[in-house]
Order: C-alpha cells, then structure tokens, then sequence
C-alpha cells in the first residue's frame, strides 16, 4: 500500500510539474478560456465503514488513494467538479472463507459551492453523484465480476494559497455514500449502503 502511494505521489508531482509548465507556455486566448478554473491532485485516506443485511455481514479494509479533479467556477459563490480517483483494498464476507481484493475506480460529478476569502483561505462545499467501479483483483479477487454501483457524494474543505493566488495546498473530507458490492452473487448480496469516509490533502492550481 505504501508503495502505491508514494507511486501515485511521484505521478502526481510530474504531472502538476508539467501542467505549470505547459499553462505558461499557451498562449493568451487559452488561459482566457481556463479563467476561473481549477485543477487538483490528492491523496487520499479511504475509511469505509461495516455493513450487515440478511445474514451476511460486510468488512472493508482501510486503504489509501489517490484523486484528479477539475473545477470551474461559473458565478462567484457556484460551479461545478469533475473529477477522477482511484484506491484498491479488500471487503470482507462472513459468507466467503477469503477477502475479495478489487480496485475502485471512482467518476464524479458534483456542484461545488465556494465562500468568500476570509484571510486568504477559501473554504467549498460540494454535493453531487458519482458512479463507482469495482474492479476485483486479478489474483485476489476471487474470480467474481466486477460491478457498478452509484453514489451520493458530499464534502466540505479549504484552499490555502501558497505565495500566488494562482497555486495553493487543499484540505478535505469528502463522502461517499453508496450500495454494498454483491459482484451478482447471491451469497454477497446484503442489499445495503454503507458510507466511504475520505480525508485528503493536496495541491491545486487556480486559472
């Protein structure tokens, strides 16, 4: 897991690295177009918590991750985020001898509602849906299929500008609340939701 991160990190600091490099490399007409947006990287702590329904009972593992966004912001106090992410851990079945192991990937798209400045620092709220696909592992996974599940996704954080208003670190708690995984089996199934809590700090850099 540790590795994971410190890969995703290590990609995550090139790609900013590139995307600084190439925003002051366009020309004027395209920075024109991006006012007003945002982009950001961060890594993320994923703790899901237990589920229980007709007899069978539900434990994921904690696990870390990471998250690509975008923002743009329409009027002052409102726009939108789209954004991408990505962990992996294992869910746990009382009625399976072994964890399934899968990849979640996550695509959200969710309003985004942002404050005034109070000292530099902006905080946001944000509500929207996201669609989440579990992926099982390819030796973990138990051979099961992999499987879509909805989500409703909520959070609240802060941007802190570092020097420049145009770059700045960001902190937040995002949720996820969604339908338990049954990959289509019927010794999986619990027909419940269960919340995805997601701590995350990262980097953003405002057009």
């Amino acid at each position: 897991m540790l590795a994971m991160y410190r890969s995703f990190l290590k990609s995550s600091l090139i790609l900013a690295a590139l995307l600084v490099a190439s925003w002051f490399a366009q020309p004027a007409n395209a920075q024109s177009y991006l006012k007003n947006s945002e982009i950001g990287l961060s890594a993320f702590g994923q703790i899901t918590g237990s589920s229980n329904g007709d007899g069978i009972s539900v434990k994921p593992g904690d696990s870390l991750g990471g998250q690509a966004t975008f923002r743009h912001i329409y009027h002052p106090w409102l726009g939108y985020e789209a954004g991408y992410g990505y962990t992996r851990f294992t869910d746990r079945y009382s009625s399976l001898p072994f964890g399934i192991q899968h990849n979640t990937h996550e695509f959200e798209g969710s309003y985004l509602l942002t404050a005034p400045h109070l000292l530099g620092i902006q905080p946001f709220g944000l509500a929207g849906i996201s669609a989440l696909l579990y992926s099982p592992s390819l030796n973990g996974g138990q051979n099961v299929s992999a499987q879509a599940r909805p989500a409703f996704t909520f959070g609240v954080g802060a941007n802190f500008p570092l020097l420049t208003s145009h770059f700045g670190v960001r902190v937040q708690y995002r949720g996820l609340y969604h339908q338990t995984p049954d990959y289509g089996e019927a010794n999986l199934k619990t027909g419940t939701w269960r919340l995805s809590s997601e701590p995350a700090v990262g980097v953003y850099l405002h057009f």
